[in-house]
């Protein structure tokens, strides 16, 4: 897998796998049978990052499938990159050290590669921005962040920490939601944009725009490959999930083809700002 160097020199791979799918839904043990066979079928194709959150709660199953996998030499620990999140509910409790401790005793790791606030929740992420740059100095994470934030929560979080700002930030970011100034700003301050429904979770108009599907027909892909390797000629960082192990290799079959300028210039043309997860749902106030 191609990977990403973050401002700190951490690499991150190219593309990630979200696991928010592998939800509580059904038994246990049916549940953890279902991430180990996903997770398994990843690993073995090549795919290295997966993303998961403390309000997915599946950091505990994660964490039998990754030492399972270790433990059996699959993989080794220093070969996979893996992110979780602060929800808003830990926010409120203003204990960051012992969240992080918590992620860690549920995952079975000594370390996470990627921390992110889920949210710059009102009244609280400035405070925890500030205990998740102490968890970052004590060596628990690798590089942090903050996911759906905004242009001026990055620079709220750059008064109160010029030197530590995030290293990644996660926010809905496909053809149809391009969100230029919060680019500009991550350019500029070298912060590294991974985008989550980076195909627009492939809704109708999307499966039926007519750009999408002239590009599909021009370079022999499909429309989830057309949009997945919009983002890597750009440089933002994909998330996709699913359990399907056709679509898993579909995501990832996306290095052997370039898309010209003109047809990625009518890509980024596709902007409407249209935004699948709205941010009142989780986050009143934002």
């Amino acid at each position: 897998m191609k990977k990403i160097v973050l401002r700190n020199g951490v690499e991150m791979p190219a593309i990630i796998m979200g696991t928010s799918i592998c939800d509580r839904k059904g038994s246990r043990k049916r549940l953890l049978n279902k991430m180990a066979d996903v997770v398994s079928f990843a690993v073995q194709n090549g795919i290295v990052g997966f993303d998961t959150s403390r309000d997915y709660s599946n950091e505990a199953n994660l964490g039998k499938v990754f030492g399972g996998l270790i433990r059996s030499g699959s993989i080794k620990r220093e070969d996979i990159f893996i992110t979780t999140k602060v929800g808003n509910g830990q926010q409120r409790e203003k204990n960051m050290f012992q969240q992080i401790d918590i992620s860690l005793k549920a995952l079975k790791l000594d370390y996470i590669d990627l921390w992110l606030l889920h949210w710059p929740l009102p009244d609280y992420y400035i405070d925890n921005w500030k205990q998740v740059c102490d968890v970052y100095k004590s060596g628990k994470v690798r590089a942090i962040g903050i996911a759906n934030t905004r242009e001026r929560h990055i620079k709220e979080i750059e008064k109160i920490t010029p030197d530590l700002l995030p290293h990644v930030v996660q926010i809905e970011y496909h053809p149809f939601r391009t969100v230029p100034a919060m680019r500009a700003i991550c350019d500029e301050k070298k912060i590294q944009i991974e985008a989550y429904s980076a195909n627009c979770v492939m809704l109708p108009f999307v499966r039926e725009n007519d750009v999408l599907n002239r590009l599909a027909d021009k370079y022999s892909k499909t429309i989830t490959q057309i949009m997945m390797r919009w983002h890597i000629q750009q440089g933002t960082i994909p998330i996709f999930s699913s359990l399907n192990q056709k679509h898993i290799l579909e995501n990832i079959d996306v290095f052997d083809f370039t898309i010209e300028d003109d047809d990625m210039k009518l890509l980024f043309a596709l902007n409407c700002d249209y935004k699948f997860h709205p941010e009142s749902l989780n986050c009143p106030g934002y």
